[in-house]
């Protein structure tokens, strides 16, 4: 398996949703960054929702990716939340306090 996947999967009109797998670190922050920017800046969409239940694995960098991806698609008017992180994935955005952030609440 490649160190992340990418995959784009049905939405409701207007939202991208980006499925998420394999590790999300200081090699692959880049591929999430433009794959979010793409879908953020495709006509007519006005949110995009990362699906996260496939991570395996979360450092500072892929983060670091999710914060910019959502800052800069927000200023476009595009909102981006993360959601379905699992085990260490989802503790890190929890001690963080960056998931909650990315949830969009």
């Amino acid at each position: 398996m490649p160190p992340i996947v990418i995959a784009e999967h049905p939405a409701g009109r207007g939202v991208v949703c980006l499925g998420v797998s394999g590790e999300l670190d200081l090699a692959t922050a880049p591929d999430l960054e433009e794959a979010v920017a793409t879908a953020a800046t495709r006509p007519g969409v006005h949110e995009v929702v990362i699906q996260l239940a496939g991570l395996s694995f979360l450092d500072a960098s892929g983060i670091a990716a999710l914060s910019r991806a959502r800052t800069a698609a927000a200023g476009a008017g595009v909102l981006v939340r993360a959601e379905g992180a699992r085990g260490v994935a989802a503790r890190v955005l929890m001690l963080t306090g960056v998931g909650e952030w990315l949830s969009g609440r």
